[in-house]
Order: structure tokens, then C-alpha cells, then sequence
């Protein structure tokens, strides 16, 4: 591909947030001279990575398994040389931007450079492995603390004394890439709603109480607030939530609970009793002192089991038509990651958007936005805007004035032309 040196390169940010996202398009259009320009993941020649960014990895994962690889600019606070990409230091400066643009052109014209061999460190240090916080937690890490602990291609290499301990945190880690061509196999199919037509949509909703989903969170925010461990029993595996290390614990794969999120909870009963109950129990005398693989953080619990229980569909506490709005960037390294998950977190860190305006601005299927959305809400991450009502006040107010001015100016008129 040529791309002459007067063309504006089209590039795509990730892990930044609304606030980032604006300084850096006036960084482009300013200081930068209009180099580059920002776009859409799909139409961008060129990506660029906030490395210090708690979703780096994931997000430089997704970006290096892409084929035909492109340019790929990584801005960080700390030196990082990691093969196929472009390092600039953060606070970034205009010539070293420039620099590195140029180096993409470059790239993309056929003169790309040996890449630079990913830099090895002798330097070793013991940690102690601590979940991420992020929802409903006492007592929250710092941006800063998490840094080297989500960014895998840190200078350091970490050292764990307990193996079971490394274990448990691979298991934290772990995240999910489903891709559109697996979707309907991991998500399933909502029998009943054609989703091609737009006027079915809004009976693709669905009641989380209805679903384990529903008395998961329930006994989660009970354990929280009474700061107890709590065990929830469903006539099926017993789930144990620990609130002082934001983990459950649960003896059960990925596949056993997918099929278990998608059974409506009233069909589930024993001698018609509903086999749902909580209680308060002792971890000491639990029997999962030693198989941590079995521990999971629960934020990301939630927002897998929301993606298993929705199967394409959003939560019926949602109005298609009013704006949503994320609080925070999802922490992609540790989620399951549905179809254009990060476009829509992208569009969504702007500014609130319907979920309708989503679909049609992303122009993706419908069962891919609303996934992400029940992931979200069940997570605590998106909320639907409860500003309508100033909306509607300001769109009444201007139309009142209209006439106003319309009528003074037909007086006018029609005393002139007496």
C-alpha cells in the first residue's frame, strides 16, 4: 500500500478514555499538523495503544494476531521494546509522534525497519498475588498499583513461591475472544425473535431474576453487605462468594455453566420448593481450601454468566431508546470479550448512545450490542441515562420560543405593509 507523504493516516486508539480520546484527536489536528487522522478500528491503516492502560495486554493481543499485521504505536510511561510495534514515550511530544508516523509510513510503503527484539531483564521480584477490584469494593487498588500487574510484557519478570497461588491468578487472568463466527455456538440461539427484523427486537429481553444470573448477584450483594461468606445452594453446584478477596468459588467449568445459566430458574425445583437458599458458612471448613483453579474474581464471574444467560438478548430493566453510558473501560484481560466488544466500550466512552443508535452507528447485529450491554450492566459498568427528563424540558422550551418569534415577526410584517 503507497501512502504519500501529504496523506492523513488513519489510525484507531485503544484503552483510552473519553477524556484521553479528545486530547489526543486535538493533539492530531494540532500540534501534529493534521499527520493523522482518527477512525474506525475497520478503516484504520494504523493503531495506537495506551500501554499504561489496565485492558493493554488483551488489547495488544487482539492487535498483533491481526492479518495482514499493520503499524502498531505504543505510547508508555516506561521503555518498552516489543517486536512489531512503534515505541513512543508518554508525555508524547510532537516530533517523536511525527517520528513515529513516519515510521508507519514507512511500514506500509514496503521500508519497514528490523523490528526491535523484545528486551529481556535479569531483574526478578517476589510478589504476593491479589485479585483487581473493581465493582462494589471496600477498599479499591490504586490505577497505578495494577499497572505492572495487568501489562504481561512488563521489565519485570514475577516469581511466585506457591504454584497453586500462580494457578489461581492464570485463572484471573484468563480472558475469552469469541469471534462472530463462534458466537451462536457460545451465546446460543433465542428461538422465537428473528433479530433481522427491527420491530422483534424489543421482545429480545430478558429478566436476570428469572436466571441463576438473578440469585448470583443477589447473594453477592448480600455477602458484601453483611461481610460474610455467604454459599449459595441451587440444586445444582453450590457457589461459595468470599467479599473480603472479591472471589467465589465454584466446582464447575465454563461449559457446565453455560448450560446451567440458560435454564429459567422456576423449572428448577425439588418437590415444588424452589431449591435456591442462601446461608452463612465458615471457609475453614469448606472443602476448597487447596483447589484455588476452582476460584474465580467475581466481577468477571458476573460478566460471563451475563453473556451465558443472555444469549443475544439485553435486560429488560433497559429501554432501547434511551441513552446508556459506560462509567469506566471494561478490564478486557480478564472477560469474555463477545464480538465488537471494544468498538462499542469506544463509542460508548465518548458520550451516552441509545442501544438502537449503537447498532445502526456500529451497523453490527443487534444480538452482538445487546450481549455486551447485559455483560455491562450485570458487571455495574453501564448505566441507562437518567437525564431524559431535562431532554424533554429543553426540546419543549425552544419550540415555544419559535412560535414566539414567528408571531412578533408576523406583527412586524404585517405592519409594514399597512
Amino acid at each position: 500500500m503507497n501512502i504519500k507523504p501529504t496523506d492523513l493516516l488513519p489510525v484507531s486508539l485503544y484503552g483510552m478514555d473519553g477524556r484521553t480520546h479528545k486530547t489526543m484527536t486535538f493533539f492530531l489536528q494540532g500540534p501534529c499538523k493534521g499527520t493523522a487522522k482518527i477512525v474506525d478500528e475497520n478503516d484504520a491503516l494504523v493503531d495506537i495503544i495506551d500501554a499504561d492502560a489496565i485492558d493493554a495486554k488483551v488489547i495488544l493481543d487482539h492487535c498483533l494476531a491481526r492479518k495482514p499485521l499493520r503499524p502498531i504505536i505504543i505510547l508508555s510511561l516506561e521503555t518498552l521494546k516489543i517486536e512489531n510495534t512503534i515505541y513512543v514515550n508518554k508525555p508524547a511530544k510532537t516530533d517523536e509522534m511525527l517520528a513515529a508516523f513516519k515510521e508507519a509510513k514507512n511500514w506500509l510503503n514496503g521500508k519497514k525497519k528490523k523490528p526491535a527484539k523484545p528486551r529481556k531483564s535479569k531483574k526478578v521480584v517476589q510478589v504476593d498475588v491479589e485479585p483487581e477490584q473493581e465493582k462494589v469494593t471496600p477498599k479499591k487498588k490504586s490505577r497505578k498499583d495494577n499497572k505492572k500487574d495487568d501489562f504481561e510484557l512488563s521489565t519485570e519478570t514475577k516469581v511466585y513461591s506457591n504454584p497453586l497461588e500462580l494457578k489461581k491468578t492464570e485463572k484471573h487472568k484468563a480472558a475469552m475472544l469469541i469471534d462472530e463466527q463462534n458466537f451462536s455456538s457460545f451465546i446460543g440461539i433465542v428461538p422465537g425473535i428473528d433479530f433481522n427484523d427491527r420491530k422483534q427486537w424489543v421482545k429480545a429481553s430478558y429478566n436476570p431474576r428469572q436466571y441463576y444470573q438473578g440469585y448470583v448477584q443477589s447473594a453477592i450483594k448480600v455477602a458484601y453487605e453483611k461481610g460474610q461468606v455467604i454459599k449459595l445452594n441451587s440444586g445444582w453446584k453450590p457457589l461459595t462468594i468470599l467479599p473480603h478477596s472479591h472471589e467465589l468459588w465454584l466446582d464447575a467449568d465454563d461449559k457446565q455453566l453455560r448450560a446451567f445459566a440458560g435454564v429459567v430458574v422456576n423449572s428448577v425445583q425439588s418437590g415444588g420448593a424452589q431449591t435456591m437458599s442462601i446461608s452463612a458458612v465458615n471457609p475453614k471448613n469448606e472443602s476448597f481450601s487447596t483447589e484455588l483453579d476452582k476460584f474465580q474474581e467475581i466481577n468477571a464471574f458476573i460478566w460471563k454468566l451475563a453473556c451465558w444467560t443472555s444469549k443475544g438478548r439485553y435486560p429488560s430493566a433497559l429501554n432501547l431508546s434511551e441513552p446508556v453510558y459506560l462509567k469506566r473501560w471494561p478490564n478486557f484481560t480478564r472477560l469474555v470479550i463477545t464480538p465488537h466488544a471494544m468498538r462499542i466500550s469506544a463509542l460508548l466512552m465518548t458520550g451516552p448512545r441509545t442501544i438502537l443508535d449503537i447498532i445502526k452507528v456500529l451497523q453490527v447485529k443487534p444480538q452482538y450490542v445487546f450481549v455486551f450491554v447485559s455483560a455491562a450492566y450485570a458487571a455495574g459498568i453501564l448505566e441507562q441515562s437518567k437525564r431524559q427528563v431535562d431532554k424533554v424540558i429543553a426540546t419543549k422550551e425552544p419550540e415555544k420560543k419559535s412560535k414566539q418569534k414567528k408571531s412578533l415577526f408576523s406583527r412586524i410584517l404585517r405592519k409594514l405593509r399597512g
